[in-house]
């Protein structure tokens, strides 16, 4: 792992990173964190298409600025953690685009927020990039592994989710794939995504924003493996939340 020159300005960040990565499980979990979206969205706001491709673009941005001063003369590391970035919030922007079927709006306030953490993110692992882990070893290449199958995984239940509303906006049992064991196995294969962005960074940034992606997926699962139950009479009650067989 990758430790940051611990100056004043880097301390303040880190905690920061760390009060947000412990406490937004709990906050999301007991509703608090005002991510309204999806099932749990605003009545009112902006289209949630537009929402979406705002929020995994501007990432992108922030990726591109924060990489422009050493991309010319990149290495094979810094073009391969780089490029796993740019293309999970690519593949974002075009499901947001082509794939996702939205029924209503979101928050604007969860639109910002959301964006604001994910451009955040994204600056920092590509910041950070410029001094990137040495050379590569095996916990580099389980990185792209653990990348390539997340990101796979994670767009097959995504088509899963939008084959089920494909003649209406309606909400179903899903079906299919991991859908037969777990309510959100879309959020276990993103976490495996990030997992593999860490592996493949090894900066301690990437490792608390993995943090904050496993405590706010698992809890708004959780949430979301309730709202399933409250909503359907026959859901299946050996159904997990995230992970298959367990939790």
């Amino acid at each position: 792992m990758i430790f940051p020159e611990w100056t004043t300005t880097n301390q303040i960040l880190y905690a920061a990173l760390a009060v947000l990565a412990v406490g937004v499980g709990p906050a999301e979990y007991y509703g608090q964190s005002m991510m309204f979206y999806s099932k749990f969205r605003s009545v009112s706001g902006i289209p949630s298409r537009v929402s979406m491709v705002i929020l995994y673009s501007a990432p992108i941005v922030a990726l591109l600025v924060s990489a422009r001063s050493y991309l010319p003369n990149a290495n094979l590391i810094q073009w391969i953690v780089f490029g796993s970035v740019f293309t999970h919030f690519s593949k974002r922007v075009l499901e947001s685009l082509f794939l996702h079927k939205y029924s209503s709006h979101a928050g604007l306030l969860t639109t910002l927020l959301v964006a604001s953490f994910y451009s955040t993110a994204a600056y920092l692992i590509g910041w950070m990039n410029g001094n990137p882990f040495p050379s590569t070893d095996g916990w580099f290449a389980l990185g792209i592994v653990l990348f390539i199958v997340g990101i796979g995984g994670n767009f097959y239940h995504h088509k899963l989710l939008a084959d089920l509303r494909k003649d209406s906006f309606d909400y179903f049992i899903p079906r299919g794939g991991l859908f037969e064991f777990a309510v959100c196995p879309h959020y276990l294969f993103e976490i495996l995504t990030w997992l593999g962005i860490a592996l493949l960074s090894r900066h301690l940034a990437a490792w608390l924003i993995l943090l904050f992606i496993v405590a706010y997926l698992t809890a708004r699962s959780l949430r979301t493996l309730k709202w399933y139950q409250d909503k359907f009479s026959d859901f299946p009650k050996n159904r997990k939340a995230i992970l298959p067989l367990v939790l």
